[in-house]
């Protein structure tokens, strides 16, 4: 989310193998820059609890070094795994990223997010966009896609 200019969060989710090896350098770096918190690290693997790794052609790199790439996902499938998770932030941040993208058409970014593989139900997309636009935005909507709607309840 901060990558993007977003409200920053108190973990970095990343998908990784974990190992022990692993996680006491994780532990340590947060330990010397005091990032963890009492009941998880500053870097986590959890999200992977409720997401598949990101597909490459949906991340962009932004370092890579002999050992380590660290890549990024593009909004769009951030988005998808924002709605995929159910939790009322991740909701709130979905609309956030609606709203910055100006992306008014929940029709065709449920398109797109099932063409990345996300099982997407428009009723929980709507959510978001209603978080993002409002109540009004919402009723005309549904007022202007009726029709369309009906294939989906």
């Amino acid at each position: 989310m901060q990558l993007h200019g977003f409200r920053s969060t108190t973990d970095i989710d990343a998908f990784y193998r974990s190992n022990t090896v692993l996680e006491a350098i994780i532990s340590e770096v947060g330990e010397e820059f005091g990032i963890n918190k009492p009941d998880e690290l500053w870097l986590n693997n959890s999200i992977s609890n409720m997401n598949p790794e990101p597909p490459d052609e949906h991340c962009v790199a932004l370092y890579a070094f002999s050992n380590l790439v660290v890549k990024a996902v593009t909004l769009t499938y951030l988005i998808g795994m924002k709605l995929a998770s159910g939790r009322v932030q991740d909701l709130i941040d979905a609309a956030s990223i609606l709203k910055h993208d100006k992306n008014e058409d929940p029709f065709e970014l449920l398109s797109r997010l099932n063409g990345m593989k996300f099982v997407v139900d428009i009723s929980v997309l709507l959510d978001a966009f209603e978080e993002a636009y409002g109540m009004d935005w919402l009723d005309m909507f549904y007022m202007n896609n009726e029709a369309e709607l009906r294939n989906y309840f």
